[in-house]
């Protein structure tokens, strides 16, 4: 399993020399090995039926009564330990234990201690939670308080905590609390000023041939996107096209719905749903906010919550994309965040964007930066839209492969969704772990 900064021979090495002194090593006989105390597997909790089992994107782990718990780097296990009620969905573990006729059993679970990395990034402020001498906004995915004793600084028209708002940006350094909130030691804001977007004939111009489709006539639209390319279908029905402009629209952040429609930050976000079978990507206008989406990948949507999260990736692209500036990159508190930037300043939206951005770009690291930068601001943006963010992962997983499984449980975890069940675990948590177990994967309502 591919998981994001857990190198997985560094792990075996640290448990199988650090934690338990008297591990007996994979050896000599078919016999021994399958009694051997050893690392099982390691990564994110996909789901758990407690008291007695977890799994694992699919390996289904049993416990015991006498299964310890603790911290990765910890020494002191305990069957008693309080880390036993944090084995729940988005908790990155590593189990140790033995294959008993290859049912795995677990001798000890190891945690990952969450609360204690430093943690810093850069992104628009979409939202203000809570205002006063500590504010508590919405940046780039995470819930961050500005206490006092932050080192703050302010750029461009914004000069202090009262003037924070749309087209504002946060580079910010911190650490989580209990809670799930990021608190910040250093906070950095600059405000930003888009480019005006062309009008032509009182219509914004999305730098694209549209023709929208006629409801009243029943006769399907068409949009090209640039020279060249292929005309796509635009179905001319309503009742879908109304469910992707209202759910898509309800995502877009408050700073940007109450701009005046004059206001050269206002991004004029459009909703359409398109026809093409071999379309496994989204489209985003090079200018403004056009977001086109396959129709076949709406319908694997079980409901209203996994579409708001599959219409909030293209949502989050945009407003990360739309502060790029000339100013921007050089503000030098941005500098070690430059490859990022520049890559979302260079990604040709009026191209068809990957649902899953791993391996879209030559550097892997840098995409799995960007994708998971995505996907916290998408969860951000769901939430608080009034979806059910721990629909994400799911509909990420039902949106990954070119044709599903014909039996879901074949139907693996991407690398997104296992880490946006961290970041939900994180930061999202539902009051009771009953709650998150009936909250992961199980449809819900529409809105």
């Amino acid at each position: 399993m591919r998981v994001p900064n857990c190198p997985r021979i560094a792990g075996r090495l640290f448990v199988l020399f650090s934690t338990i002194p008297t591990l007996v090593l994979l050896g000599s006989s078919p016999s021994i090995a399958q009694d051997a105390t050893v690392e099982l597997v390691h990564g994110y909790v996909t789901s758990t039926d407690l008291p007695g089992s977890f799994d694992i994107d699919g390996e289904h782990i049993f416990l015991q009564p006498l299964t310890s718990f603790g911290l990765k780097k910890g020494k002191a296990m305990s069957p008693d330990d309080p880390l036993r009620s944090e084995l729940r969905p988005g908790a990155y573990v590593w189990v140790l234990g033995k294959r008993q006729n290859k049912k795995p059993i677990a001798d000890a679970v190891l945690f990952r201690d969450e609360r204690n990395q430093q943690v810093g990034g850069l992104g628009p402020v979409d939202a203000l939670v809570s205002q006063g001498a500590e504010p508590v906004l919405r940046t780039d995915g995470y819930t961050i308080q500005i206490p006092a004793s932050a080192a703050t600084s302010f750029h461009g028209d914004v000069h202090n905590l009262h003037e924070i708002g749309a087209n504002t940006w946060l580079h910010y350094k911190g650490k989580l609390d209990s809670h799930g909130v990021l608190q910040a030691s250093v906070a950095d804001f600059v405000s930003t000023k888009p480019k005006r977007v062309k009008i032509v004939n009182g219509v914004e111009n999305f730098g694209i041939s549209l023709v929208p489709p006629d409801f009243t006539q029943h006769v399907a639209g068409r949009v090209k996107l640039g020279r060249g390319r292929t005309w796509h279908a635009i179905p001319a029905d309503r009742a879908l096209q109304d469910r992707l402009q209202r759910i898509g629209m309800k995502l877009v952040p408050s700073f940007q719905r109450s701009l005046p429609d004059d206001d050269p930050g206002k991004i004029k976000f459009r909703f359409l749903a398109i026809e093409d079978e071999k379309l496994h990507s989204f489209f985003c206008s090079s200018r403004g906010g056009l977001i086109l989406y396959p129709s076949h990948l709406v319908e694997r949507m079980q409901n209203d919550d996994q579409l708001a999260a599959a219409l909030a990736i293209p949502v989050a692209v945009v407003l990360q994309r739309q502060g790029i500036s000339k100013e921007m990159r050089q503000w030098p508190a941005v500098r070690d965040q430059l490859s990022t930037l520049g890559l979302y300043a260079a990604m040709p939206l009026a191209a068809s964007v990957p649902l899953d951005l791993m391996g879209a770009l030559p550097d892997r690291q840098i995409s799995r930066r960007i994708e998971q930068q995505v996907g916290r601001i998408a969860l951000s943006l769901t939430a608080d839209a009034g979806y059910d963010p721990w629909q994400a992962p799911e509909a990420y997983r039902l949106l990954a492969p070119k044709e599903l499984p014909k039996d879901m449980a074949n139907l693996k975890y991407t690398d997104l969704s296992e880490y946006l069940l961290g970041i939900l675990n994180l930061a999202y948590r539902p009051a009771s772990a009953a709650e998150t177990k009936d909250a992961v994967g199980s449809p819900a309502p529409a809105k």
